[in-house]
């Protein structure tokens, strides 16, 4: 099984836990209680599952909805757990890298295919930020 289902976009962080398009804020906050969560008070909350580790992977996944659906994952992985970063260990030319690294993960689940029915996927790095991830965006 693929951490990402290709023909329903569902992700799959534990056997308990998948987070797809039909599941609203309410029942995923359910299985993950006590899991961080931020209501911006405007439509937008979002679920953090940090850690989590999927197929031998230590991944960071930041779960967001809107009007209590699904409407974005943001994501990334690393194969050591992740710590709290500083600027004075920032790379870009690191961050550069990682972004490769999650092209070519991507390409090994999808082929170079980015857009789907239920959604778009991409490896983004943001400049401004300076951190590089994963994100689904669903239709």
């Amino acid at each position: 099984m693929s951490i990402i289902d290709s023909e329903s976009g569902s992700f799959h962080i534990s056997s308990k836990i998948v987070i797809s398009k039909d599941k609203l804020y309410k029942e995923i906050l359910k299985l993950a209680p006590k899991n961080k969560t931020w209501d911006i008070s405007n439509g937008y909350k979002w679920i953090y599952f940090k850690n989590a580790i999927i197929e031998g992977l230590f991944f960071n996944i930041d779960v967001c909805f809107h009007n209590e659906k699904l409407f974005s994952i943001d994501f990334n992985f690393s194969d050591k757990e992740s710590k709290i970063r500083s600027w004075d260990s920032w790379n870009e030319n690191e961050e550069l890298k990682q972004k490769d690294l999650y092209e070519n993960w991507l390409t090994k689940l999808f082929g170079k295919k980015r857009d789907f029915e239920w959604g778009k996927i991409g490896a983004y790095y943001d400049q401004i930020g300076g951190a590089t991830s994963i994100n689904i965006r669903y239709h």
